[in-house]
């Protein structure tokens, strides 16, 4: 190694010795600088493990100066990092390595696309100065960025590009990480959780965090402390628990705050901090059961194929303590669907009364009901609005049957007080005696016949009076007709 690299420093030949015994040297400071290209051989070399067993490269106190690079190579050692300052970006693109620990490192970058990782790759309180990419990775552990600040070197570049990234174990990435670009996950697997609570990230230019597809099999969770200045997309993506938003914050300029089209999820929790500041879109989301709180829904939701089967308000609690059931009535829920710029569909309408009926709410159900009929209607030309209004009045498109009773009540009172007042003439002298109340309803009565509306002879108001008797009791039995029919067939 003298002879390719010249002669080693104290510090070099320091770290030569502890790696082999597999210690951790601590050089003291970043004073104290160890060349990239001597880590690089030791790194690569093959090692003796009969007579090195416990070899591993632990450096604490250092700067490694110059491009550490050992692209494609196989890393049969641990490698640990600790307070160490590195001058240029690590190069680990196509290598094969154990594991990779650096804890409180000032790097220039990662590059790290189609990495194999056996273990973990843990980057914990560091700061990243340039791009993260680790792009089809595969890590066999889990991928820690807990605590640190990654910015890349123009405002347009990824903070993280992990597309197609494959984890084992857990993507943690809380407890004060701050992410200054894009997060980029699309189409990568976690078999643990996603973990970005506490976190920060801000990508005032498009996505903060840019996830379709994203598989994880456990829960992804962006609770407490959480922030992103930029959407999060998740269009497609599977959870295989929670995706869970308690008392996040997120804003955007652009589009879409939360975008989860034909994403399925167990249990998503729409809990937040605060309102959304841009439009959320739950359009295509397969949910076993949706959470909300009232107090933070956007002031733009979109809704279309949205399906669940438990839906539920919670209240904000202490973290830590449940989120306790908050009562919602069904007018709140009406003005919740409402919250579409797209206007009028019918499904959400169908999917809230279907969750009503699920619940045994079967008259908050129909009222969900009767309101799309009333949306609807906006939709329609003039004269089928004129028959939606008629049927509205009537008999609530036939979810308030009950209405055209009031109205046969009305028309009868009237008929039976014009006919007191203004008695009719007999027709012969077989007519019945004079019943103004058997009179009137046997003239609302289009298909019963009580044998009074003919045998008594009309004049003046009377006249009037009749013909309206007449055309509304036809109305409205045509009214709850067609409202039974609309009953019966939906």
């Amino acid at each position: 190694m003298r002879g390719r690299r010249g002669r080693l420093s104290v510090a070099e030949r320091r770290l030569r010795a502890a790696f082999f015994r597999g210690e951790e040297l601590d050089l003291g400071g970043p004073s104290h600088r160890v060349r990239a290209e001597v880590v690089a051989d030791l790194l690569t070399q093959a090692v003796d493990r009969t007579a090195h067993p416990r070899a591993a490269l632990r450096l604490c106190n250092a700067t490694i100066v110059g491009r550490l690079d050992v692209r494609q190579a196989d890393v049969a050692v641990p490698v640990s990092f600790a307070d160490a300052t590195f001058t240029e970006p690590v190069d680990l693109a196509n290598a094969r390595v154990t594991g990779v620990v650096l804890s409180r490192c000032v790097l220039r970058g990662l590059q790290a696309r189609l990495l194999e990782v056996r273990g973990d790759l843990n980057l914990t309180e560091c700061t990243i100065t340039g791009p993260v990419d680790v792009c089809d990775a595969r890590i066999g552990g889990s991928f820690t960025l807990d605590g640190s600040t990654l910015r890349g070197i123009a405002v347009d570049d990824d903070a993280l590009a992990a597309a197609r990234l494959i984890v084992t174990g857990d993507l943690s990435a809380r407890k004060g990480l701050t992410a200054h670009g894009r997060i980029w996950l699309s189409a990568a697997t976690v078999g643990g959780d996603v973990l970005f609570s506490g976190a920060t990230v801000r990508n005032p230019s498009g996505p903060a965090i840019d996830a379709n597809r994203l598989t994880v099999a456990g829960s992804f969770s962006a609770r407490y402390g959480f922030t992103a200045e930029g959407g999060i997309i998740l269009v497609h993506a599977q959870i295989g628990n929670q995706l869970n938003f308690t008392q996040a914050r997120i804003s955007t300029t652009g589009n879409w705050s939360l975008h989860l089209g034909g994403a399925r999820v167990a249990s998503l929790w729409l809990t937040f901090a605060a309102p959304p500041v841009g439009r959320v879109r739950l359009s295509g989301l397969q949910a076993d059961s949706i959470f909300d709180n009232p107090a933070t829904w956007p002031t733009e939701l979109d809704l279309v194929g949205c399906t669940y089967r438990l839906l539920m308000a919670r209240s904000p609690a202490p973290r830590g303590s449940p989120l306790p059931p908050e009562p919602v009535t069904v007018r709140q829920r009406l003005a919740w669907l409402q919250r579409s710029p797209d206007g009028y569909a019918p499904q959400p309408y169908e999917q809230l009364a279907a969750q009503y009926r699920h619940n045994g709410q079967d008259q908050d159900a129909r009222r969900v009901l009767l309101e799309k009929q009333r949306q609807r209607r906006s939709t329609l030309n003039r004269p089928a609005r004129i028959l939606g209004y008629f049927l509205d009045c009537t008999v609530g498109y036939g979810y308030r049957t009950w209405l055209a009773g009031i109205w046969l009540i009305g028309f009868w009172a009237l008929g039976t007080l014009t006919f007191t007042v203004q008695p009719s003439t007999r027709r012969s002298d077989a007519t019945p005696e004079h019943n103004p109340a058997l009179q009137a309803l046997d003239l609302l009565l289009p298909i019963i016949d009580l044998g009074h509306d003919g045998a008594w002879q009309t004049s003046g108001v009377s006249q009037y009076i009749t013909a309206l008797l007449i055309l509304a009791g036809w109305a409205l039995t045509t009214a709850i007709i067609a409202g039974l029919t609309r009953l019966l067939n939906r």
